[in-house]
């Protein structure tokens, strides 16, 4: 049996209106959970709890920020870097930077064939990474590296607290939010001066928030520092000699020799046209000169 299309629209769009009901239900659900992980995100800025015993030096809720800085020689750059970023990836860390190039030094033009000669170029390849890797993994990290490492040139790592610095703007932003202090007008404030002094004071509030947010940030993500570098090498490739290459052919070169020469004639000879005074001069201080010693002679 058919049903006829009509009676198929009335479902239609109730499906419809429904699965509209329900996308803006999730989406009402779906943003305040966004901004309530927000929030509770913020709040980790001025919070002043701490899970564990702050005395301790060696205390987990202590505000402990870790570097590390390699300098080294690798056999091959590019691989080493290419394994540096792999392992970083491994452990949910991030690559914030990562540049190879190479430092030239000195390049020679050797004579190979007649029509080529070998260049050689010398040349250093380096690398430098600057990785974000979890506090807990930096330490197999720093080792997979040292591990590929020929020649270790330096190797610096830092461990600083900073704690107090982190409880120092916790509690600054916990009295600002307790007593909410506000100055009134009067003859020497103005309603525009009250604004001023309290979005400064919401500012400063702000700063201190966002500072201790990075500081959270270090703490939980340590910042390796990687310059890679290997012994040097060349790159040797046969070029074209241009000398060769740009020479004349020798009908081109014989024509250009004649030229040459009848040119270098005709100038030589105007050379001597142009000087005859200083020729006759010659001419006649020579005669003289032989005039006078034949006779003195008799």
């Amino acid at each position: 049996m058919r049903i006829p299309i009509r009676y198929l629209v009335i479902p239609v769009f109730a499906l419809a209106a429904c699965s509209n009901n329900k996308s803006a239900y999730y989406d009402e659900n779906a943003a305040p959970a966004a901004e309530k992980n927000a929030g509770d995100y913020v709040a980790t800025a001025d919070s002043t709890s701490f899970s564990t015993d702050m005395s301790q030096l060696t205390s987990a809720s202590r505000k402990r920020v870790r570097t590390a800085d390699v300098r080294c020689r690798v056999t091959d750059v590019f691989r080493a870097s290419t394994r540096m970023e792999q392992v970083v990836s491994s452990v949910q860390g991030i690559v914030v930077e990562s540049t190879l190039k190479n430092e030239y030094a000195k390049q020679y033009e050797l004579p190979y064939t007649s029509d080529s000669l070998r260049r050689m170029q010398l040349y250093t390849p380096t690398a430098n990474l600057t990785l974000r890797v979890p506090v807990a993994s930096l330490d197999s990290v720093v080792s997979t590296l040292t591990a590929m490492a020929v020649f270790i040139d330096h190797r610096a790592l830092t461990d600083q607290d900073y704690t107090l610095a982190y409880l120092s703007n916790a509690l600054k932003n916990e009295k600002t939010g307790h007593s909410a202090a506000t100055i009134a007008t009067n003859k020497n404030t103005t309603t525009l001066d009250v604004a001023k002094y309290e979005d400064q004071q919401a500012e400063t509030k702000i700063d201190r928030s966002m500072s201790n947010l990075k500081l959270l940030d270090d703490v939980a993500y340590a910042t390796f520092t990687v310059e890679l570098f290997q012994s040097q090498a060349a790159s040797v490739e046969t070029i074209v000699n241009p000398h060769y290459v740009s020479r004349a052919g020798f009908g081109a070169e014989l024509r250009t020799a004649v030229t040459g020469g009848a040119n270098m004639l005709r100038d030589l000879l105007l050379f001597f046209v142009n000087i005859w005074p200083l020729m006759i001069m010659a001419v006649l201080g020579w005669w003289g000169y032989r005039r006078y010693r034949k006779i003195s002679v008799k």
